[in-house]
């Protein structure tokens, strides 16, 4: 079987890794052995790397991978949460660098420019205890992990510094990108409002989509072969030329 003409690269929400991601296992096998083998520094077999001082910086590192990996070939995203806002300045890092994003899967995320509800204190300088209580209220984290202190030693600081990343990130102006993508809320997450999905249209020429699915913030966990689905169909569909831009 031939490979899709587009790698894939998946991003996963604060905490989480790629290896976990349910979908991952539910893509078509053309697709499958287009991902590129990416982690983030800090999660999965990458536990134990220094984290990254901002999420741009991230970004910037991560381009730099997926070029040396991939060259010029063309990139589709897909990321959930923090991952969507990640993918989002991968593709424009690698847009300004002259290589080819195919598209973009974005999902639980308002667009960058949105206005964040901001905590007090943000939940990156919060206590322990109310950071379980934050997991465990935002529904992305096993019950077993959540009741095993053990476990939790490793997960909050990996957990605390991807809230950090994301809570200190600001956008930075520039052209908006010429590539499709589809935009994905739950329909029970207050963060992810028609308007705040709508909003990534500021940022993105598109064609872009907009859907809301039944859920909260981690709506996709509950349907993964939907999302395994939606990522197929773009990862095969025919890329834009290398490098688009729009003013």
């Amino acid at each position: 079987m031939e490979r899709a003409p587009a790698r894939l690269v998946l991003l996963p929400h604060a905490g989480g890794s790629v290896a976990a991601l349910p979908w991952r296992a539910r893509l078509p096998r053309a697709v499958a052995e287009g991902v590129v083998d990416l982690e983030l520094p800090g999660h999965g077999r990458r536990f134990g790397a220094p984290f990254a001082p901002s999420l741009r910086a991230l970004a910037a590192a991560l381009a730099a991978d997926i070029r040396a990996a991939v060259g010029d070939v063309p990139v589709l995203f897909q990321g959930h949460s923090m991952g969507a806002l990640l993918a989002y300045e991968i593709a424009r890092e690698r847009c300004a660098q002259g290589g080819a994003v195919a598209g973009l899967v974005l999902s639980g995320r308002a667009a960058p420019r949105w206005p964040a509800a901001r905590d007090a204190p943000p939940r990156h300088l919060c206590a322990d205890a109310v950071l379980v209580d934050e997991l465990r209220r935002l529904g992305g984290t096993p019950a077993e992990v959540l009741a095993a202190p053990d476990l939790m030693d490793l997960v909050l600081p990996v957990v605390r510094d991807d809230f950090r990343l994301v809570e200190t990130y600001r956008w930075e102006p520039g052209p908006r990108l010429r590539v499709p993508a589809v935009v994905l809320g739950g329909r029970d997450d207050p963060a992810t409002s028609p308007a705040a999905l709508a909003a990534w249209g500021e940022v993105i020429t598109g064609p872009l989509r907009v859907e809301h699915w039944p859920g909260g913030h981690f709506f996709p966990y509950p349907e993964p072969q939907r999302l395994a689905d939606l990522i197929g169909h773009y990862a095969v569909a025919a890329p834009l030329p290398a490098g688009a831009h729009a003013g």
